[in-house]
């Protein structure tokens, strides 16, 4: 039995098939860091909140789609290669199907409002989830550097509007360097 300090390693081909198919088959609008972070981390155990984040920005940094990568690399993790094989398609394909039948209703349906009005409800409730998953990680965070890193990245991107390309590129080597200063063996 695991405990909360030490995440589970043996999941089955089957459960990774079943949560990623959930989560692309019913996630809207970019909400779905909230939901792998809810379920890998938080509900299951199968990573600690620093190896989620190590890993999502990972997938940020690599080129393709950021919960693609996300997918492969928690598949990778837990299973290996064909982890990441099961866990990209559970992802990918049920919801590619739904997004081709619902574009098909979609052009039936384009010029009525409430259409529009659904739509501006689940961006805005993704953006949400997301906001929810950096609090709850901030919470339980104890590295106040890290911290004022988010921080200032937030405040440079969503309030002052600074380009994210020229943050990033700023933030990257003050991030590195206080990971490297907390754990220099690593």
């Amino acid at each position: 039995m695991t405990t909360a300090s030490e995440p589970a390693r043996s999941v089955s081909l089957k459960d990774l098939a079943s949560i990623y198919f959930w989560i692309g088959i019913s996630s809207f609008g970019g909400g779905l860091v909230s939901w792998v972070h809810r379920e890998a981390v938080e509900r299951r155990k199968w990573l600690r909140d620093q190896e989620f984040l190590s890993g999502l920005a990972l997938s940020q940094i690599l080129p393709g789609p950021t919960m693609v990568n996300m997918t492969i690399y928690l598949g990778i993790q837990m299973r290996g290669a064909l982890g990441a094989v099961v866990s990209w398609s559970s992802l990918v394909l049920p919801p590619s199907v739904a997004i081709v039948l619902i574009y098909l209703l979609y052009l039936q349906v384009q010029g009525v409002a409430v259409v529009h009005f659904a739509l501006d409800g689940v961006a805005a409730t993704a953006v949400g989830l997301n906001i929810a998953t950096g609090v709850r990680v901030a919470r339980r965070s104890r590295h106040l550097p890290a911290l004022m890193v988010a921080a200032g990245v937030f405040a440079a991107v969503a309030l002052l509007r600074w380009p994210m390309l020229w943050v990033v590129m700023g933030a990257a080597p003050i991030s590195l360097a206080l990971a490297w200063r907390r754990n220099p063996g690593a």
